[in-house]
């Protein structure tokens, strides 16, 4: 404001050695003297303004033309003169320390106005400054946290992580990291560091991506998981058996497949519908999962049936795994109503030489020899 501007020219009249200050804005004439403010008016004498140098009746004065604002220095004894490029570059001066002052009003509506969380910090990851939106997610004033590190909120190891990155790169360094305050995570975030003055300075970007993260999770589940059974699908087991096969024939260790299927399922499905259909794949899903040990995996193969893998299992393993599993499908429940469910299923063991497609057509081949022997099965 006007204020400010006279503390900058009264500054510049000391410096100068000048006893007054004529400062003219539009039609808006002042004299800032010592100690008083009065429109021009109130000047003894006349004043006459013009680019250059301006004569009155009492004062020599200098003036300076900066579009619509005129700055005119005095002093009352006329044997002493100022040179007007002093006088200019005083103008320049205020002239910079307003563009100064723009530009530091647009910066601060830039960086409080962030969407991400913004930080500047020294080379030991001390907090310099923190924009709105960091003091909102973190919950803290930015008095409390300036000075605070950091790696209290990303994690001493993910700091330095990111600190080494930058200083050895060019750009910025990007990783994603979970920002949390005591006791608490808050969310998923991505980080940029940019390091300045030979990595003395970074400027830290945290951009909230938890959104991203759990869309990224749904459509990873519906990438590997059946909708209706909820267990591995077949695009996940055939994959996962890929690398199952690899790692046993590495190591050295056992691995069976057994391939099963609900034994006159058409025939519940033409009966109760397919309703109550899905409610017994869901209960077979169900119970094969917790029949099954911990490092073994049950996938829907289709329709009605399911693939179980079982890592280190040798045949009496298996034998005793399915053992548990038709128990529990004898005595299972749908809809609240006892409702006892038989399978046929084959087994291989594998040989390590077989391949995943060659062990899909053993097991099915097995399978369906079994339900050959029973009565009465679709």
């Amino acid at each position: 404001g006007e204020e400010g501007l006279f503390r900058i020219l009264d500054f510049a009249l000391k410096v100068l050695g000048a006893s007054g200050l004529l400062y003219v804005r539009g039609e808006r004439r002042f004299v800032r003297g010592a100690g008083f403010l009065q429109d021009v008016e109130n000047l003894v004498g006349s004043c006459t303004l013009r680019r250059g140098m301006v004569n009155s009746l009492r004062f020599r004065r200098f003036v300076i033309a900066r579009e619509a604002e005129l700055f005119v220095f005095w002093e009352e004894n006329r044997r002493r003169t100022f040179p007007l490029q002093v006088l200019s570059l005083v103008v320049r001066l205020l002239e910079l320390f307003e563009r100064l002052d723009h530009a530091r009003k647009r910066w601060l509506w830039l960086f409080d106005g962030n969407p991400d969380l913004l930080f500047f910090l020294d080379e030991q990851g001390r907090i310099l400054e923190v924009n709105a939106r960091g003091e909102r997610i973190l919950g803290q004033r930015k008095e409390d946290l300036v000075g605070r590190a950091i790696a209290e909120y990303i994690g001493e190891e993910t700091w330095w992580l990111l600190k080494e990155e930058a200083q050895g790169s060019r750009g910025p360094t990007r990783i994603e990291l979970t920002l949390s305050r005591p006791g608490t995570h808050l969310a998923h975030f991505e980080a940029l560091l940019f390091a300045f003055e030979g990595g003395r300075v970074f400027w830290l970007v945290l951009r909230d991506i938890g959104e991203r993260k759990r869309y990224e999770s749904v459509l990873l589940r519906f990438a590997l998981y059946d909708q209706l059974t909820e267990v591995y699908n077949r695009r996940f087991l055939e994959e996962y058996l890929r690398k199952e096969l690899e790692r046993a024939r590495r190591e050295g260790y056992p691995l069976a497949l057994v391939m099963l299927d609900i034994d006159a399922f058409k025939a519940i499905n033409d009966r109760y519908g397919h309703v109550f259909g899905d409610e017994v794949l869901r209960m077979v899903a169900r119970l094969l999962q917790e029949s099954l040990r911990s490092s073994d995996v049950v996938a829907r193969y289709g329709g009605d049936e399911f693939v179980l893998v079982l890592p280190r299992a040798k045949e009496a393993d298996v034998h005793k795994i399915m053992e548990r599993v038709s128990r529990n499908l004898r005595g299972a429940q749908v809809m609240g109503e006892p409702f006892p469910v038989r399978i046929s299923y084959g087994v291989c063991l594998w040989d390590g030489q077989k391949n995943v497609s060659e062990l899909f057509q053993e097991i099915d081949r097995r399978m369906y020899e079994m339900k050959k022997q029973r009565s009465g099965v679709s």
